[in-house]
Order: C-alpha cells, then sequence, then structure tokens
C-alpha cells in the first residue's frame, strides 16, 4: 500500500500525539483513507521550518512511486535553536518563562536572546522563507519524475517571490486564517491563547467541522481547483465563554495502529 507523507508544525501534528490515539475527523487520518494511503504524519509540535525540511529530507529514500506528500510550512520568525529541542523555535510567542518552567537552561536562554538582538531580522527571516519555498518548488518537480506527487501547504503566509507552484490549483490564503477565523473576534481569539490551561484546545487550531471541510477542498484541490482559506469555512462563532467540546475534543477515537 502507499503512503501518504505529512510534514508540518501543529497545523499538522498527529492526533495520538495529544489524545494517545488516532482521532477519525482529524484532516490528516480523513485524508489518508480518502486516498486509500497509509498515514506517515511527521508533524511536530511549534517547530521551525529548517525542522520541518530536515524531515521531508530524512525520509527521501523512503518514498516510493505512487506515494503522496505534503509539506505544510510554518511561520518566517521561528528558527532551529536547539538540536534537541526543536520545539522552542518562536520566541516571540512564547507566554511563559522557559527556564523556570525548565524548558531551557540560562545558558540556553540567554544564547538565544542574543541572536535576536545581534542577529535576527525580518529581513534575514524573509529572504530565508523565499529559499525554502524555491526549494520545495524544485522538490515537488524532482519527486514528480519519480511518480510521486508533493504538495506544499502554508500554515501562515507565503512569500510573494516564490508563490507556490502546481500541481493543484492556486492556494490563497493560508490555514492560520482558518484558525484566527473561528473566533467571534480579535480580542476572544487573545484570550483564548492567553488561558492558563493548555494555549489551543483545538485539534490542529481548526475546529472538527473546519477539518472536515479541509479534507474536502482539498480533494478538490488535487483535481485542479483553488484551495481558499478566506472563504467557505465555518467562522466567527468561537469563545471562551462560547466554548463547543464537540468541535474541540474528539468525539469518537479509534484505536492506534
Amino acid at each position: 500500500m502507499k503512503n501518504l507523507w505529512i510534514f508540518g508544525d501543529s497545523f499538522s501534528v498527529p492526533s495520538e500525539a495529544i489524545f494517545k490515539h488516532w482521532v477519525d475527523w482529524q484532516w490528516c487520518v480523513q485524508l489518508s483513507e480518502a486516498m486509500n494511503l497509509t498515514l506517515k504524519c511527521k508533524g511536530e509540535f511549534g517547530v521551525s521550518n529548517d525542522w520541518i525540511l530536515t524531515q521531508f529530507n530524512m525520509h527521501m529514500q523512503d518514498y516510493q512511486a505512487g506515494d503522496v506528500v505534503i509539506v505544510q510550512t510554518t511561520q518566517a520568525n521561528r528558527y532551529w535553536y536547539f538540536e534537541k529541542k526543536p520545539f522552542v523555535s518562536n520566541p516571540f510567542g512564547m507566554r511563559d518563562n522557559m527556564v523556570e518552567r525548565g524548558i531551557l537552561t540560562a545558558k540556553e536562554s540567554e544564547a538565544m536572546q542574543s541572536y535576536i538582538k545581534h542577529i535576527h531580522s525580518d529581513t534575514k527571516d524573509n529572504l530565508r522563507q523565499q529559499s525554502y519555498y524555491a526549494y520545495l518548488n524544485t522538490m515537488r518537480w524532482v519527486l514528480g519524475h519519480n511518480q510521486i506527487t508533493m504538495y506544499i501547504l502554508p500554515g501562515f503566509d507565503q512569500p510573494s517571490q516564490f508563490p507556490i507552484a502546481v500541481p493543484g490549483g492556486d492556494i490563497i490564503g493560508c490555514m492560520q486564517h482558518v484558525s484566527k477565523d473561528e473566533f467571534i473576534s480579535h480580542d476572544h481569539g487573545e484570550a483564548w491563547y492567553a488561558q492558563d490551561s493548555l494555549p489551543d484546545q483545538r485539534l490542529n487550531h481548526m475546529c472538527r467541522d473546519n477539518h472536515d471541510i479541509f479534507v474536502d477542498k482539498f480533494i478538490k484541490h488535487m483535481d485542479g481547483e483553488s484551495l481558499d482559506f478566506l472563504q467557505g469555512w465555518r467562522r466567527e462563532f468561537l469563545s471562551i465563554e462560547t466554548q463547543q467540546a464537540d468541535q474541540l475534543a474528539p468525539s469518537t477515537i479509534t484505536a492506534n495502529i
């Protein structure tokens, strides 16, 4: 049986990494079943494009004719600072003290802050992002010559200088648009992430309905339709006060295979 390979960040992390079981309505699971492919989901929380592309390259010898590969890209300002801690990639988005929580040592935290102060720049981030997309577009062509179909899925805004190439139709927007638009307002979204509990109780930062919609849209995208992340989704319904459990937690869990 051929495989569906998925690489990315928390938009693509396998459900068993959270619930210790596969969730049957997760977009990755639904898509693999619709395509009759064995799921090989390699997403990880909070990682950078450096890490995502490294995993993609590490499995290059494992791809075979008939496989489908999806590479979901992440934010430009994430960086793979520490070899064994790829999830510590975005200091601008860290809410808590990493040292006090035991995630980073004092020296690691100092090194990261020094990098941000003396080396980091938005210009460098954007240039690196452009190089990632240029590489992925090239690799899609290379894999295609070996009967391996590859798709690039933007978790966040893609660089205009290197738009995603076909197969499939155009891609409009990114997965972040779907995630943010689920909240009643921007303020409700900020409050949701500021909770003391888990930063986001949604699987892959999307409600259950939008997992279903994503699969339908992606299958049509493979047939040549545009993948539009701005229109046709469930929007403006979620807040801390109006949490909908059936949209957040798995209602049906199947045994891990």
